[in-house]
């Protein structure tokens, strides 16, 4: 009942111990998730951004510099057509280009971001405001009168040496700007990847963390759990007093004793001990003394055999070897060893205890071919010794008296 009690408890503190574990780890990854997740969003909601601010002004920029060619196309058309209706057509799209220019314009100044993008507008601001007079001026020379050499002449020269130049600076100052402008979505794809990048290292480095985490958790869960097991199979299989091994292991070693005897003709033999004076011990000095009685008797016993042989108690002041394949002398040997050891005095609490043993011994598979059998004759044996008042009896159904 204690070792379920035992295992049950310490089962529940496992399970508690992994789920607390596996918490944790759900929870950072959780938070991993999130953060990566927002980082990744703010990174891509900045670059689409930057890439859709950077696209309408290259645009804009465009669209300026296209109206700049059509209306210089226009306004030489404007010098050459001598259908009236088709120069006041002429005339018409002349002026919608330019509201079309100055609209680009507008919008583009209002997007700049940057004093560079600040100061090319300036500069076409002015060069179109020292252009449009000029251009004006051929415009209307050419609505007046384009038929007189002499006053084509003169319209040909405002354009070649006048309008046409400062056309070109607008010009080259437009595709200043739409370099500039191409320039910085270039800088601004690059910041962007850069921070995708890191986005990713953050993701990973999160990742191994989880990673190292759960492996750290499963390693101590492991750890504890093997502990635990092992003091379960210790509270199972061993006596709790003594650290000797109990009743239950006991007969399992004993039953794989018989097998192997079974298996390769080899005898052993098992030797029943039972204290003399025990319960005089008990009932004088009390439990606690009797308890130190026993644990140093089961030193004492484990010290005489080899590791090969079980040393076990069966309860109260009984104890039991299973000595593994060994010649009849050398048993007699361990058997006079045992009753001289357990029969010197025992320094406990200050006092000096003396306390005497009765062995019986049977041996495998003169004495019994089962473990019921040999249990049962060496504790005869063990009850004759006792009753004759000897340290120890074989089994001899000439000597020995059944209970």
């Amino acid at each position: 009942m204690g070792v379920v009690v035992f295992e049950h408890s310490h089962t529940q503190g496992i399970g508690l111990r992994v789920s607390v574990g596996f918490l944790v780890v759900v929870i950072f990854m959780v938070t991993m998730m999130v953060v990566g997740l927002n980082y990744i969003a703010t990174v891509n909601s900045q670059m689409k951004q930057v890439v859709e601010t950077n696209n309408v002004k290259i645009a804009l920029a465009e669209i300026m510099m296209q109206a700049l060619h059509e209306r210089a196309l226009s306004m030489h058309s404007i010098t050459i057509l001598e259908d009236p209706f088709a120069r006041d057509d002429e005339y018409m799209r002349f002026s919608r280009i330019g509201s079309e220019y100055y609209k680009a314009r507008k919008e583009l100044e209002a997007r700049i971001s940057t004093p560079e993008e600040l100061s090319i507008l300036v500069a076409i601001r002015e060069l179109t405001r020292q252009t449009q007079p000029d251009v004006q001026t051929v415009v209307e020379l050419g609505l007046r009168d384009n038929k007189s050499v002499t006053n084509k002449a003169k319209i040909f020269d405002k354009i070649r040496t006048i309008a046409i130049p400062k056309q070109r600076l607008i010009i080259e100052q437009v595709k200043k700007l739409v370099t500039l402008q191409k320039a910085q979505a270039n800088t601004a794809l690059q910041a962007a990847q850069s921070a995708y990048t890191n986005a990713r290292n953050l993701m990973v480095l999160l990742g191994g963390l989880a990673t190292l985490l759960v492996i750290l958790i499963s390693m101590i869960v492991t750890r504890r759990v093997t502990n635990q097991a092992h003091q379960l199979v210790q509270q199972a299989l061993h006596d709790e007093l003594t650290g000797l091994a109990n009743r239950n292991l006991f007969t399992d070693r004993l039953k794989k004793a018989v097998m192997r005897g079974q298996r390769n003709a080899a005898p052993f033999s098992i030797i029943l001990i039972d204290l003399n004076r025990f319960k005089m011990v008990n009932d004088k000095l009390g439990h606690q003394v009797g308890d130190l009685l026993l644990k140093e008797v089961a030193r004492r016993l484990k010290q005489c055999v080899r590791k090969v042989d079980t040393v076990a108690r069966l309860g109260g002041d009984e104890f039991v070897i299973i000595l593994e394949p060994l010649a009849p002398q050398n048993v007699q040997q361990l058997v006079d060893k045992l009753t001289v050891v357990i029969a010197k005095p025992f320094l406990l609490a200050g006092q000096e205890i003396s306390v005497g043993s009765s062995l019986g011994i049977a041996t495998y598979p003169n004495h019994g071919q089962d473990c019921m059998t040999l249990i049962k004759r060496a504790d005869a044996a063990m009850y004759e010794a006792k009753r004759n008042s000897i340290p120890y009896q074989y089994y001899d159904t000439d000597v020995v008296q059944q209970k």
